[in-house]
């Protein structure tokens, strides 16, 4: 018995053994703790950005706060403020004509005002940002903008939790390694047990590539992108869910309007993989549709409108636009805005809002 006994206690620690390694090296790969790239503090940064984690500083034509955008000032009377919230496809947005459609769409609205009134877009875009910085941005600065409205441009990357990113000395926008502790359900009973293993999520990942082998599924990019996998998994629109409903609190609070506006990745737009199981393909635009309905927040994807107008001519990569994208982004949004009847507001002095 005591020879079976130390037989079974070897296995056990050879076989705990090689799994702390096998855990380790996963680690190594991925730049994960104790393995993991400095985070660093950019200089330029304030005690009011501690949840941001970066912002750009402000040169190269942006403003103070790094955003492409014209100094913002104080509102004055009968201006109606939009302020468009998101990540690169609010950052980049350059058309045809050189501008942002942010400024485009500017131009467009004010255009079909009366005289003595005007509208003012302000594009608060950063790269990389999730829901969470987004809503922490508005908080920061946002607010003090006085917009009338936010528009919130969402895209699927979003759903990281807290970070997708971290600014390092190699890069700005280097990958968060706790990003990759999405696999599965970390909420479950099984999943919490093992939700800080970055082996667990990779042996996961690899399970779910066998199983979709075996059942000959086609390859869609969008499954297998470290970035966008978890806007196709249920359990990872949680945090967003959240937060959303968070600033839709908040913004009614203050009677700011609230939008949401969604932007297809490329392969959503390419009929190949759409033949494939368009309802899957397009899950992420139903789930933010609901999330929108729930919280009586008025909604618009793009994807039809893409689909329609080019499809894949319109990217430059496998998210953002080209200038023929950014064209019919600002088309379709300002037609938008028009329906919505925001471009003619009944403009009220800031003081009459609530506090």
């Amino acid at each position: 018995m005591k020879s079976l006994f130390y037989n079974f206690l070897t296995i056990l620690v050879s076989i705990l053994f090689a799994l702390s390694a096998a855990e380790l090296f996963v680690r190594y790969t991925h730049n994960a703790y104790p393995f993991d790239i400095e985070m660093v503090r950019l200089a330029y940064l304030t005690d009011k950005d501690k949840n941001l984690r970066w912002r750009f500083p402000p040169k190269e034509g942006r403003n103070s706060l790094g955003l492409r955008n014209r100094e913002i000032t104080a509102k004055k009377e009968n201006v109606f403020r939009i302020l468009f919230l998101g990540d690169s496809l609010i950052w980049t947005g350059k058309t045809r004509s050189g501008e942002q459609y942010t400024q485009v769409i500017e131009n467009n609205l004010n255009q079909t005002l009366k005289p003595g009134k005007k509208i003012e877009v302000i594009n608060a875009g950063i790269p990389g940002y999730t829901t969470y910085q987004e809503m922490e941005f508005l908080k920061a600065y946002g607010l003090d903008m006085e917009p009338d409205m936010v528009i919130l441009g969402f895209v699927f990357n979003d759903l990281f939790y807290k970070y997708l990113h971290k600014p390092t000395e190699k890069e700005l926008l280097s990958h968060e390694p706790q990003a990759e502790l999405n696999r599965f359900d970390t909420n479950s009973i099984v999943g919490s047990v093992f939700a800080k293993s970055y082996l667990a999520h990779s042996v996961a990942y690899i399970i779910e590539r066998i199983q979709n082998k075996l059942a000959r599924r086609p390859y869609l990019s969008f499954e297998h992108r470290r970035d966008f996998y978890l806007a196709w998994k249920p359990y990872g629109w949680r945090h967003s869910e959240r937060l959303i409903a968070q600033m839709k609190q908040l913004l009614d609070k203050k009677n700011i309007q609230f939008n949401i506006i969604t932007f297809p990745v490329s392969s959503q737009v390419d009929k190949t993989v759409l033949s494939f199981d368009e309802k899957y393909v397009l899950y992420p635009q139903s789930r933010i549709k609901e999330i929108a309905a729930k919280n009586n927040i008025p909604f618009y994807d793009l994807t039809n409108s893409i689909q329609n107008n080019g499809d894949l001519k319109l990217y430059k990569d496998y998210l953002h636009f080209n200038s023929n994208g950014n064209d019919i982004i600002a088309k379709e949004l300002t037609q938008y805005l028009l329906t919505k009847n925001y471009s003619n507001p009944d403009v009220s002095p800031r003081s009459s809002r609530k506090k």
